[in-house]
């Protein structure tokens, strides 16, 4: 039986101007800025093809859509158009276990897994594939949420995983020991 996603978790989406984009999803969707920054030259992750992200919210989710702006030299492709819209569409599965047969699913039937990672905003392991017009797809478990006070988490850098070695628990005891840590930083009240 295949395992099937449990529901679009986000969309990614390259656009031309990151303020003017979120002052219209702020402004007229109702959606909250979790996170914005620029990335820095990297060989992993959205910093090879992108230059700034924002990461906006409708719930406690990190992120129900990503902004990425493209770098400069990537602007405009060979046929002159520029490579803006859909960046890459993402499916939630509702536990590790699920998480890793879709990823033995894709490779059982030969499609190419286009790497595996964890870290970076949301801090959720996933992996990447190519749809047959080559849109880029994501599959993910336990993206971070949000806690009352608005803030993302603490995450680490994007780095590429082995999926079939990936210690869940061990993902799941770090990220539950770094809640508590930061739960019991004392809260200060000023006057």
């Amino acid at each position: 039986m295949q395992v099937k996603a449990t529901r679009i978790g986000h969309i990614g989406i390259a656009v031309r101007d990151l303020d003017k984009t979120l002052e219209f999803y702020e402004r007229w969707v109702g959606l909250r800025l979790t996170e914005r920054f620029e990335y820095p030259d990297q060989e992993v992750g959205h910093g090879v093809t992108v230059k700034a992200g924002a990461f906006v919210r409708c719930d406690g989710a990190h992120h129900c859509i990503s902004f990425f702006v493209p770098r400069d030299e990537l602007l405009v492709t060979s046929n002159g158009r520029l490579p803006l819209g859909l960046h890459h569409l993402a499916f939630e599965m509702a536990t590790p276990e699920q998480l890793l047969e879709k990823y033995r699913e894709f490779q059982r039937e030969d499609i190419a897994i286009v790497n595996a990672r964890q870290g970076g905003p949301g801090n959720q392991p996933r992996f990447y594939v190519r749809d047959p017009d080559g849109n880029l797809l994501e599959f993910y478990w336990g993206i971070d949420s949000i806690g009352w006070d608005g803030r993302p988490r603490e995450y680490g850098p994007i780095e590429e995983i082995d999926l079939e070695r990936f210690d869940f628990d061990e993902f799941e005891r770090r990220r539950e020991s770094d809640a508590r840590l930061s739960n019991s930083e004392p809260t200060r009240i000023s006057s």
